[in-house]
């Protein structure tokens, strides 16, 4: 049971962690050039198919992770998935609070019609993501150490 435990959760922060790190070095960059109107529809567009696949792909790593920080004897091995889960409850804490409302503000405005004064989003949004990418690294490597030292 450990080790399948263990397999989901490096799975599951590996997944994080690579399309994370996938928009920090190419969607992110590639936004940036793109006019505000163009920008909107292509967030709308992103959008519709990160969620709800990556908020589950999180919850599942942090329910392994949960579940192997109580079942795992070795006590290194049980500190590393406790960082790990902590890193993947970072990477939520972050998404739901810093990332999402920025989405709500872009979906709700019409990219045909831009409020004037409107305030890009794009700053604090890569922002954020980059804190969470850095949450979602942290929790695969604490994984994948913690599976390594499981054998």
């Amino acid at each position: 049971m450990i080790e399948l435990l263990g397999t989901a959760a490096v799975i599951g922060s590996g997944i994080v962690a690579g399309v994370f790190f996938a928009v920090a070095v190419s969607v992110l960059p590639a936004v940036q050039t793109l006019p505000a109107d163009r920008y909107v529809e292509l967030h709308r567009k992103l959008g519709e198919g990160y969620h709800p696949v990556m908020p589950l792909v999180v919850t599942v790593g942090v329910l392994a992770d949960l579940a192997l920080l109580v079942l795992a004897d070795n006590g290194a091995v049980r500190v590393l998935f406790g960082a790990a889960l902590v890193a993947l409850i970072g990477v939520q804490v972050v998404s739901q609070f810093g990332n999402v409302p920025i989405n709500k503000r872009v979906h709700a405005v019409d990219p045909a019609a831009l409020p004037s004064g409107w305030q890009d989003p794009r700053p604090p949004w890569r922002a954020w993501h980059r804190l969470r990418t850095a949450f979602a690294l942290a929790a695969l490597a604490a994984n994948a150490l913690a599976v390594a030292l499981l054998s």
